[in-house]
C-alpha cells in the first residue's frame, strides 16, 4: 500500500528544488518533492483516488496543522462517494486559518475560516473537522446532501451515527446551509452500502412507495446462507438490488451473483435489478416496484391473508 510518508519541504531538508530529481524523487507541489505513488495493477477509480491522495499530502505538507482539508476533498479522503456534481479529483480544496497565507495555484482552492478551526481528527494523517461542518460545505441540494450523508452513516465502518450528526447540527444552528442539511435528515438512512443504493430508495420514497429495508438480512435455510439485499420490502418478499456492473467480464462472481438470486427466489423472493441508466429513467423504476408490491400483495404476501401456493 502507498504511503505518502517520504516528503520533503524545499528549505527545510536536504532535498532541495537543485537536487530532487538526481536523488530520485518528484516535485508534487510547489517546493514540495516525494516519490510518486505507485499506480501499478490499480482500475481507473484507484489509479484517480491514489494520485489524488498523493496531490493532497503535497498541497498540505506546508501547512503543519495552520490547515484542514475542505468539504469534498475531505470526503475524498475519508472515502465517502459524493454526487458526481459535487465530486473534484483535480483540485484540493483546504481552510485556512484567517490570516494565514492562501496559496493561489493550479490544482488548489483556498477557503477562508474567521473562527478558529477545531480540529476533529484525522484522516490518511491529514487534519479535519467534524464530518457534519464538511457535509454543510457541499452546498448540494437535499437530495445530494442525503446521498453523501448515508456515506457518513455507511454500514461498513461508518464515521458517524445518527445521534452523533445531529447533535453537531444543533451546534452549528444558524450556521449557513443547516437549514438544507435539516432537512435532508429526514431522509437518512444509516447502513447503506453505496452512493447508487440512496438514490434507488429515494426514487422510491419520492414516489410514494413505503420505505425499503436498507441491507435488509435474508436467510435461505435449504443452503444454510443469509443474504443481504440492498433494499427489501420483508413482508411483500420483494427486493430491489442496485447493479453496478463491476463485476462484467468476472466469470466466478457472476455464477456467485446467479446462484444468490436463484437461491432467493427459491425461498419465494422477487429480485427487481436496477442500473444507473435506468435510474435516469425513475418512473419506469416507479412502476416497476409499485407493480411488484401490488401483485405480492395480491398473491397474500404483505397482510395476514393464506398466500396462495
Amino acid at each position: 500500500m502507498y504511503t505518502f510518508s517520504d516528503i520533503h519541504l524545499a528549505g527545510s531538508s536536504s532535498v532541495t528544488c537543485r537536487n530532487f530529481a538526481r536523488l530520485g524523487y518528484s516535485r508534487l507541489a510547489r517546493g514540495v518533492y516525494g516519490h510518486e505513488p505507485d499506480v501499478r495493477n490499480l482500475d481507473e477509480w484507484e489509479e484517480r483516488a491514489t494520485r489524488f491522495m498523493s496531490h493532497v499530502h503535497a498541497v498540505m505538507a506546508p501547512y503543519e496543522g495552520k490547515a484542514v482539508l475542505f468539504g469534498p476533498t475531505a470526503f475524498q479522503m475519508m472515502g465517502v462517494a459524493l454526487p458526481t456534481r459535487l465530486e473534484d479529483w483535480t483540485r484540493c480544496h483546504l481552510l485556512v486559518q484567517d490570516g494565514c497565507y492562501r496559496p493561489v495555484r493550479e490544482g488548489v482552492v483556498t477557503h477562508r475560516s474567521l473562527s478558529e478551526l477545531k480540529i476533529w481528527g484525522t484522516v490518511q494523517g491529514l487534519p479535519l473537522l467534524n464530518p457534519v461542518d464538511h457535509w454543510l460545505q457541499l452546498r448540494g441540494s437535499v437530495d445530494e446532501l442525503v446521498e453523501a450523508g448515508d456515506g457518513l452513516l455507511r454500514r461498513r465502518s461508518p464515521i458517524l451515527t445518527l445521534d452523533e450528526l445531529t447533535s453537531r447540527l444543533d451546534q452549528l444552528d444558524g450556521k449557513n446551509g443547516v437549514k438544507t442539511a435539516r432537512r435532508a435528515v429526514r431522509w437518512l438512512v444509516p447502513g447503506t452500502d453505496s452512493l447508487y443504493e440512496t438514490r434507488t430508495r429515494l426514487v422510491l420514497v419520492h414516489a410514494g412507495l413505503d420505505q425499503p429495508i436498507v441491507n435488509l438480512p435474508v436467510y435461505c435455510p435449504s443452503v444454510g446462507m443469509t443474504y443481504h439485499l440492498d433494499l427489501g420490502y420483508d413482508k411483500e418478499k420483494l427486493g430491489i438490488e442496485y447493479d453496478g456492473a463491476v463485476h462484467v467480464g468476472n466469470r466466478e462472481q457472476m455464477e456467485i451473483d446467479a446462484l444468490r438470486h436463484r437461491n432467493l427466489q427459491d425461498e419465494g423472493w422477487r429480485i427487481i435489478t436496477v442500473t444507473a441508466n435506468q435510474l435516469r429513467d425513475p418512473l419506469s423504476l416507479v412502476h416497476s416496484v409499485e407493480k411488484a408490491l401490488f401483485l405480492r400483495r395480491a398473491e397474500g404476501f404483505g397482510d395476514d391473508r393464506v398466500r396462495v401456493v
